[in-house]
């Protein structure tokens, strides 16, 4: 049976693909889950379904490269604290007290969040006290059913963390494998690993998540060099900073993400570059949490490749990537006095094409051309905060929020139109959410 037809027509595309990055009052042709043609022809595209972007901004969906949406219930809790104090007090307490269904709501919300932002790909670092629940399968059915493309991360340490965040090696490789295996050859859903916090596993951990992302081509994301404290820890038990531990473990390399990296030295920098190592930069929740500036200047000039994040939503309180591209300028801008540090340009990239990359994907997602995957979204420039326009780039990165996210397609399938989820019955879950919420709190003692 001949798979359907979308034919996006009468927008502004932003393609984000280097060869051609802008096709005004374009057309995008989608056949099943491919883009199949991008056109300016001034003749309609014959296809079943016909979405007119006309004063919109066609654009590739965004890639949220790093999230947290297991925290979810304890946005706006906490704030004005530092990362370890904010965890500590507010954070590990209140994901003590979840029930699985509770993951089955956070991860819901967080999806229809990203979502309605126009964040068609995220990739959530996920860590749970309640792993022996195969909470972990729960949330990765309720971030499927939503709809949005997810690279999901296991997390986990064997040494130490916080109560109840332990596991033995053996739990960690067994429950990771049985999760690999059960998602393996999903179309939108990829499962990932990776030791949650680097001070708290073994350098044996390490080497098990290098061997399971051999075996079974999975990604590995690791939080990095995100505060003083993290290399302080690291080097206090290896004698190595957070990186140069890495290195040892193999813990470096193409399948690699390495978020935050606000602490890295000039070898780290080099390091990274030569294992071909993709960088997250989160610049909104580094802010939020003073957990200082990135040196993303010097790992670009190094030829690193860098993907853009929100972070969770419990630390940055929204997961708009819009507004991290314009974070990402403002903060680099501001620490190096140089207006061309960081372009419009670059930000569009390290959201889409970059992130992209970073998750396992460059060669079909974060651009729209033939044969990529369709995850397009289309942003209502009609407004008043966007008008005139001049520079369709400069007016997405500069001067748009998330909000004015009108339609999204992922793999080739309306979830948003007008800016109303049609995969989750959004006006119930916001009510569940608060709900439980507030139990949750209560029986944290938070």
């Amino acid at each position: 049976m001949p798979s359907s037809t979308i034919n996006v027509f009468g927008g502004t595309v932003l393609t984000a693909d280097p060869d051609r990055p802008l096709v005004e009052r374009g057309q995008v042709l989608i056949e099943g889950s491919r883009i199949r043609e991008v056109s300016d022809a001034a003749d309609p595209l014959p296809a079943d379904e016909r979405i007119d972007a006309t004063g919109m901004i066609v654009s590739p969906g965004f890639v949220n490269a790093h999230t947290h949406l297991c925290m979810i219930y304890g946005r706006s809790l906490g704030t004005d604290r530092s990362l370890l104090q904010w965890l500590a007090e507010y954070q590990v307490p209140l994901m003590c007290a979840l029930e699985p269904g509770d993951y089955r709501l956070s991860l819901t919300l967080g999806a229809v969040e990203n979502l309605l932002a126009g964040n068609t790909t995220v990739c959530e670092v996920f860590f749970s006290p309640h792993y022996d629940r195969e909470v972990d399968s729960v949330a990765l059915s309720a971030l499927d059913a939503s709809g949005i493309r997810s690279v999901f991360v296991r997390c986990a340490n064997d040494v130490s963390f916080f109560e109840g965040f332990v596991e033995s090696r053996s739990q960690i490789r067994d429950r990771s494998e049985r999760l690999l295996t059960e998602w393996a050859g999903r179309d939108r859903t990829t499962v990932g690993v990776g030791p949650l916090i680097p001070w708290g596993s073994s350098p044996d951990a390490f080497r098990d998540a290098v061997e399971l992302s051999r075996q079974h081509d999975a990604p590995i994301h690791l939080h990095t060099a995100e505060t003083p404290e993290y290399n302080d820890l690291v080097r206090s038990q290896t004698g190595m900073d957070n990186v140069d531990m890495l290195a040892s473990v193999g813990a470096l390399g193409e399948r690699v993400m390495l978020n935050h990296c606000v602490y890295l030295s000039e070898k780290n920098i080099a390091e990274i570059a030569e294992t071909g190592t993709h960088v997250i930069h989160d610049p909104t929740s580094n802010m939020v949490l003073a957990s200082g500036v990135a040196p993303v200047p010097a790992l670009r000039s190094a030829g690193v490749n860098i993907g853009l994040a929100c972070d969770g939503p419990a630390c940055n309180n929204a997961q708009d990537m819009i507004e991290a591209m314009k974070a990402a300028i403002m903060l680099h801008r501001a620490v190096s006095t140089e207006p061309g540090v960081l372009t419009a340009a670059d930000a569009f990239a390290m959201a889409t094409r970059n992130g992209a990359a970073a998750v396992g994907l460059g060669d079909e997602l974060g651009q729209i051309r033939p044969g990529f995957l369709a995850d397009i979204v289309l942003i209502d420039a009609a407004r008043a905060h966007m008008t005139p326009l001049h520079d369709p780039l400069a007016a997405l990165v500069y001067s748009a929020h998330g909000s004015d996210v009108h339609t999204v397609i992922v793999d080739g399938r309306v979830v948003v139109r007008d800016r109303q989820v049609l995969t989750v019955e959004v006006p119930r879950l916001l009510s569940d959410v608060q709900q439980r919420a507030s139990q949750v709190r209560a029986a944290a003692g938070v």
